[in-house]
């Protein structure tokens, strides 16, 4: 394996007096662990950048001061800016390459689609966990662990901590009985039916029959009432047949 290696100086800028070394390029670090002395050291910003993306959190980085010394270390902490994203600070943890320890390393499942368990619609490939936890010798530790969902044929099964599969020199941190990926029934949308559309339509047929009724409005006024028809034989009524008749022999 490749070594990973950031050369360091000692830091004399502390507290508010970072953001100078930071405005020139600079970065604030901090080694501790193994009951040793803190260190406070600095190191340029574009080196810590590019250590990040090969090592991440899994790969040692062995660390020296001012031109000498050696360190193991992990990078256990980085510190961004809330707002901007901008690195701040990072710590790293001082570790024995001969003794093994806890971290966590990312999961990547392989082959989601392809899972029997998900066959016809059947179920869904969930995945509980994105990393776990591993003991080893920091030079054992892998950068990624894959888990192939091929043997999530059924509700039954699922890959868990015991059985992920770990290389020599590496095994789980955690309880073996721990999922780490499963086969999860599709959600059901409940197709809520009509009733209250058609309750409501009844009921708007119902009010435009009402209207329609006597006494509603446009309806035809009933006897007696104001603007309807004079009965016959009332004032102003018009005469019965044969009676202009009548009066005029």
């Amino acid at each position: 394996m490749d070594q990973i290696t950031l050369a360091a100086t000692t830091r004399e800028a502390m507290g508010k007096k970072n953001g100078a070394l930071r405005r020139s390029g600079g970065l604030p670090l901090h080694v501790y662990g193994l009951k040793g002395d803190s260190l406070s050291i600095q190191a340029p910003l574009s080196e810590v950048r590019a250590i990040l993306r090969t090592a991440g959190r899994t790969t040692p980085v062995r660390v020296t001061v001012d031109g000498s010394g050696d360190t193991v270390t992990l990078i256990r902490e980085v510190t961004r800016h809330p707002v901007s994203g901008v690195i701040l600070h990072v710590d790293l943890l001082r570790v024995d390459p001969d003794q093994p320890i806890e971290v966590r390393v990312p999961i990547r499942l392989i082959n989601v689609s392809s899972a029997p368990g998900t066959r016809g619609g059947a179920g869904v490939v969930t995945q509980g966990m994105y990393d776990v936890p591993v003991r080893a010798k920091p030079y054992d530790i892998p950068k990624e662990l894959v888990a192939d969902c091929m043997r999530l044929e059924s509700f039954d099964t699922a890959i868990t901590l015991g059985n992920l599969g770990y290389p020599p020199g590496v095994e789980p941190a955690g309880s073996p009985d721990t999922n780490v990926a499963w086969i999860q029934a599709p959600r059901v949308t409940k197709v809520e039916e009509p009733v209250a559309a058609a309750a409501g339509e009844v009921a708007a047929e119902g009010e435009a029959t009402a209207e329609g009724a006597p006494g509603a409005k446009g309806a035809a006024p009933a006897a007696g009432a104001k603007g309807a028809a004079p009965a016959a034989g009332a004032k102003g009524a018009a005469p019965a047949a044969g009676g202009a008749a009548a009066k005029k022999g």
